[in-house]
């Protein structure tokens, strides 16, 4: 599934891998952008996969300095300094291929060994509930195998998680005895217009894999905030911004056009 690049030798095993979902607004995909521009991670390659859609672009992050440098549909970023691999996905997957897509990701995932995954997602925010209107737009998710996060979560960054629908919030429980409160079922989890993340944290403790799913509730739109929230919020937990040679989260560049140029004067 993993293709490196020529020059690339070095594992993953033990980095931390950054996975966004396409979702409403491609907030993830946006907030993976800041990360890996503010960062200046490098290309360690792509992941190919028959349900990963073609695409190719050109001179997405500004510290990539030769003109026409080629992008992919699904690449992958990493620092060995900060044992951080993020991928960047582009692209939404082919009918038919999300369960075998997320079983190769999770294997992948299992393979090198990897600390954990977590996986970036945004929901609609249209989809609500009044308790989730009120407060920051942003939840968490924990799987079984990543529970003893839970705590320092919900304790110590003030995060909520995800609320069961039809049930209450979860983000001020604590205690190992309440272990099967702060984990969501199926049925549970209303996740409208997040992509593979449902699937994706169903079947990670099946996998093997620990994993950590932070959601934005947005709606499509002008996303620069929702994605810059979203960054933001990973980086109270893994104090990302530290490690950037100018404070903030650098846009790249690319953003310039991302909703087309000016009108044209003779227009109007």
């Amino acid at each position: 599934m993993f293709v490196p690049c020529r020059d690339y030798t070095a594992s993953l095993e033990g980095y931390r891998i950054i996975f966004p979902c396409v979702s409403v607004g491609n907030v993830p995909q946006l907030a993976v952008d800041l990360i890996i521009n503010t960062l200046r991670l490098s290309r360690a390659g792509y992941l190919r996969h028959p349900g990963l859609l073609p695409l190719v672009g050109n001179d997405a992050f500004d510290h990539l300095k030769s003109p026409g440098h080629l992008h992919l549909s699904t690449e992958v970023y990493c620092s060995h300094e900060l044992k951080l691999a993020v991928i960047q996905m582009r692209v939404p997957l082919a009918k038919g291929y999300q369960k075998v897509f997320v079983e190769d990701l999770l294997t992948w995932v299992r393979d090198v060994r990897a600390l954990d995954l977590v996986v970036l997602t945004s929901s609609d925010a249209a989809e609500r509930r009044d308790s989730q209107i009120l407060g920051r737009p942003l939840r968490f998710m924990v799987n079984q195998l990543s529970l003893p996060l839970y705590d320092h979560f919900a304790n110590n960054l003030k995060w909520c998680s995800l609320e069961p629908r039809g049930g209450i919030a979860t983000g001020s429980m604590t205690g190992s005895g309440e272990a099967q409160m702060k984990l969501l079922s199926d049925e549970e989890m209303f996740l409208p217009c997040a992509g593979i993340a449902k699937r994706l944290h169903l079947m990670s403790t099946q996998w093997d894999v620990k994993q950590v799913t932070l959601i934005a509730f947005c709606s499509q739109g002008d996303n620069i905030a929702d994605s810059i929230g979203l960054a933001s919020y990973l980086n109270e937990w893994l104090h990302l911004q530290e490690n950037s040679v100018s404070p903030g989260w650098a846009c790249p560049k690319s953003w310039g056009l991302m909703y087309g140029g000016a009108s044209p004067d003779n227009l109007f």
